[in-house]
């Protein structure tokens, strides 16, 4: 097993390298498990640390079960894919983002959040994805103790 990460700037460091992203966000799972909270993001101005998504406004049923519930990657290739299950793909695209991977962050059998990388359309493939979840499961320290400060 690799060393896990100590920050969320180690983390995105590694996502830059590793994966690619323009855009890098972590979420956390808040208020009672119905909404995901942005504990880290890299485009402050756009997608500020606070910001939420509650899961029965905000989020794709059918995402909300792949990532969350059945603790499973999503990967989304192309603008279409993120058209279909973002409800905020405009200002995804805007960023120039036309590709997603979701990764579940998992502590103890449960999903505390979700790491979520971000490029330009066709950037990811099978491989993309692996080295996302081995990020992610490299990462679950930083997320709890960010969770256990925040409350």
């Amino acid at each position: 097993m690799s060393t896990p990460f100590n920050t969320f700037d180690d983390i995105y460091q590694a996502a830059r390298s590793e994966v690619g992203v323009r855009l890098f966000t972590v979420s956390a799972i808040a208020d009672n498990g119905t909404a995901m909270a942005r504990v880290y993001t890299t485009h402050p101005d756009v997608y500020p640390v606070g910001g939420k998504k509650t899961f029965s406004e905000d989020t794709d049923p059918q995402w909300l079960q792949h990532v969350i519930e059945d603790q499973q990657p999503f990967m989304g290739k192309d603008k279409e894919a993120v058209r279909a299950f973002f409800f905020d793909y405009e200002t995804i695209e805007s960023l120039g983002c036309g590709a997603i991977i979701n990764v579940p962050v998992i502590s103890d059998g449960k999903t505390v959040g979700s790491m979520n990388f971000l490029d330009t359309e066709g950037s990811y493939n099978q491989v993309s994805l692996q080295v996302a979840v081995q990020i992610a499961e490299r990462s679950g320290n930083v997320l709890e103790e960010t969770i256990s400060t925040v409350g």
